[in-house]
């Protein structure tokens, strides 16, 4: 039934779930921040690096050569930077609310964590390619 199931590694499976995941996460993040009206314009680098995010691991899932991975690679390490600071744009953004740093409005303000969790899918992925 599962013909040549055995070609399917655990790391081509661990990089289609998280091509999934990342989907499923660029989704959320289109929508909050259209919600935000894109009223900074770095709130488009995670709207369009996702996409080519999910694209390059596709790429090294369907055609497991070296130059996919180079170009996974890279898109890897992009992303890293990116949801870094994106983590830190939002915490900055959360502090700059009347009250500052505290709880309330870590709930209520910008979700601090989904560039982080953005951030950590691509380390998970370098591993995963490297490792």
């Amino acid at each position: 039934m599962l013909e040549n199931w055995d070609s399917w590694t655990l790391g081509k499976v661990l990089t289609l779930l998280l091509t999934l995941g990342i989907l499923m996460i660029w989704m959320q993040i289109a929508v909050y921040h259209h919600r935000g009206k894109f009223h900074k314009w770095q709130m488009w680098i995670p709207v369009f690096a996702l996409p080519f995010f999910a694209l390059t691991s596709f790429l090294v899932v369907v055609f497991p050569y070296s130059w996919a991975g180079w170009l996974q690679t890279i898109m890897c390490s992009l992303i890293i930077l990116a949801g870094l600071y994106g983590g830190m744009l939002h915490i900055r953004a959360i502090a700059g609310r009347t009250g500052g740093l505290r709880y309330e409005n870590l709930q209520l303000g910008p979700p601090f964590v989904l560039p982080f969790t953005v951030a950590a899918f691509a380390v998970i992925q370098l591993f995963n390619l490297w490792y």
